[in-house]
């Protein structure tokens, strides 16, 4: 892959099909496709990268007030994770497959580590490779 200029700019206003509106489980109807809203952090957007263009679009949104601490954060994330820095003022969102809910997608990519310890993101980014596979092996 190339770069994030790869995944689909869709215009549109994602319906909220979700109700508790925690930030990691919060589902969205864009067009047709029901879809998990990815928040702006490395662990996601890592996520949205080796899910790729296929499984993941991106909508035009505001930039945070804090914006830039924000960039320094997550893209610094990625980059540790062998990903490139991912372009600013978008929401990202990843198909979600019928039949699976969020809790399904994070479990899937759960590297197993103990909360506290070290961060390893090869560890992570093998566990988010892993369970992208499984998820979308059948779609």
């Amino acid at each position: 892959m190339s770069g994030w200029n790869l995944f689909l700019v869709v215009d549109a206003e994602p319906v909220e099909l979700s109700r508790d509106g925690a930030p990691d489980t919060r589902v969205v109807l864009l067009g047709e496709r029901r879809m998990l809203a990815l928040p702006d952090n490395g662990y996601q957007l890592l996520l949205a990268w080796v899910a790729g263009p296929r499984r993941v679009v991106r909508t035009p949104a505001p930039v945070h007030p804090d914006q830039d601490l924000v960039d320094t954060f997550v893209n610094s994330y990625l980059v540790d994770a062998g990903a490139p820095p991912r372009p600013r003022g978008f929401a990202w969102y990843l198909d979600l497959p019928d039949g699976l809910d969020p809790a399904d997608v994070w479990r899937a990519v759960d590297d197993g580590a103990v909360q506290g310890m070290p961060v390893d993101l090869l560890r992570v980014r093998a566990a988010v490779e892993r369970g992208v596979r499984a998820l979308f092996r059948n779609v």
